[in-house]
């Protein structure tokens, strides 16, 4: 009876002792959301503040912070709201007020102890818009890139030049590095890929120069310095270009821009529908050579666009012109060889262009038709910087007519393959250039082929003339 008596005793005491100890603890658990002197990010989180609201303004100022997106010696200033960051503030609230809150009584009253000490620092919690950031980081593909750069026969040189491999701008891997990387360096790569030469070395190996596909030759006057100077530059550009097999040639691409920068000079060039002066003048005729050669060798031609006007080197037809980068010379290599054009200059006024690696089809017959001309007119210019009495003949007056080309390849193996592509001539005007008060009874008569003054023409729909094809 003694003992059960002790023992009840002792359960009354123990639970009287329970019972009161709780007032001796609550009081040292936090009582707000959050234990004061916690940190969040190595800042303490001001007394009676709202939680959300201190975040939101820890934010606005993170996100403002100036970091650098490299590559190699390239480098480019931002921030971090620029590349789609942000910090997750729910995620981060809820980590801060789960101290001191959750756990065993011990457990709490630890952590807020802690925290009253300046030990406990919570880190945000951040996030990173993808979307966003491929967008932002799009920008840099141009920036970046370098286009690779095929392997070349030097035919003069008789050497064999590498290929050299391009590199371009890989979006999300650069963005899955700013992932890893953006909340702790203020230095984020900005990451690329390798692109390879579409003719390497390898491709060179098989190639026999002395086989001629075909070759194409167009004159120009030598003493005409800047036009000859950049017939001659784009020559070498195009010189030693391997072809392979089903491969695309673009001229453009090739060639490059028409700039001083480049080494091209101002020359005679058709704009509109008179001759001017521009950058690049000739280079047109080294892209329609380009073109004869490649129409007698059986290339498939993708894209090409006649002059203006026809032109005094070659046949109507045979001419491509190009501007870059808007109007270019594409041909495909529809054999299963490689093929490398050599073109060059064998004596001052010559241009050829000839295209080796392979046996020459059997025959390649070409024809052209006019289905349509167009007579002309003249236009008379008034410049007041011209003396009295003055008068320039500045362009002569050319008829536009409609050309259809008609192409016949026979193989060796007996195919017949025909072919039929059209050139737009458009009529272009006899132009004088005549001082003010100029009397135009002066001027001499209107050539044969031309219809009357432009501006004054008493149109009845008469002015094109069909002729025989």
């Amino acid at each position: 009876m003694r003992r059960l008596t002790a023992i009840a005793l002792s359960v009354s005491i123990g639970i009287a002792a329970g019972v009161g100890a709780v007032p001796l603890v609550e009081p040292r658990l936090p009582a707000s959301p959050t234990v004061v002197g916690l940190q969040i990010d190595g800042h303490r989180i001001p007394v009676r503040t709202s939680l959300r609201g201190w975040l939101g303004e820890r934010e606005r100022v993170l996100l403002e912070r100036v970091i650098v997106l490299r590559h190699g010696d390239a480098r480019f200033e931002t921030t971090l709201l620029a590349i789609g960051a942000g910090i997750d503030i729910e995620a981060t609230q809820a980590a801060a007020e789960a101290v001191g809150h959750r756990g065993s009584v011990i457990k709490r009253l630890r952590e807020t102890a802690q925290a009253r000490r300046g030990g406990i620092d919570i880190p945000l919690r951040w996030t990173l818009d993808e979307s966003v950031a491929l967008g932002y980081v799009a920008q840099f593909a141009d920036p970046l890139a370098q286009q690779p750069v095929d392997a070349q026969l030097d035919l003069e040189g008789h050497r064999r030049i590498a290929d050299v491999p391009g590199r371009a701008l890989d979006p999300a891997a650069t963005v899955a590095e700013l992932a890893k990387t953006f909340v702790d360096r203020d230095e984020l790569n900005l990451v690329t890929r390798t692109v390879p030469a579409e003719v390497t070395l390898n491709d060179l190996d098989d190639i026999d120069v002395t086989k001629v596909l075909a070759r194409f030759e167009t004159k120009y006057r030598p003493w005409k310095k800047g036009r000859s100077h950049n017939v001659a530059l784009a020559t070498k550009r195009l010189n030693g270009l391997v072809l392979r097999s089903k491969q695309t040639l673009s001229f453009n691409k090739r060639v490059g821009p028409r700039t001083v920068d480049r080494g091209f000079q101002q020359a005679p060039e058709i704009v509109g529908d008179e001759l001017t002066t521009g950058i690049g003048g000739g280079t047109c005729q080294v892209s329609s050579t380009l073109h004869g050669a490649a129409i007698h060798g059986g290339l498939a031609v993708l894209q090409r666009k006649s002059h203006s006007r026809p032109s005094s080197y070659t046949k109507l037809g045979l001419d491509a012109t190009v501007s870059y980068p808007s109007v270019d010379l594409k041909l495909q290599n529809p054999f299963n060889f490689t093929i490398v054009v050599h073109a060059f200059i064998p004596e001052p006024g010559t241009l050829r262009v000839e295209l080796l690696g392979g046996e020459a089809v059997e025959e390649v017959e070409y024809k052209y038709g006019i289905s349509r001309v167009e007579e002309y007119v003249r236009r008379i210019t008034t410049k007041e910087w011209l003396k009295p009495g003055r008068v320039l003949r500045k362009q002569k007056g050319t008829r536009g007519m409609d050309v259809h080309s008609f192409v016949t390849i026979i193989y060796k193996d007996g195919r017949v393959e025909k072919r039929k592509y059209y050139s737009g001539y458009r009529a272009t005007p006899e132009v004088y250039w005549v001082a003010p008060s100029y009397d135009e009874d002066e001027l001499p008569p209107l050539p044969a082929h031309a219809k009357g003054v432009e501006g004054r023409l008493d149109l009845d729909g008469s002015d094109v003339y069909p002729t025989a094809g």
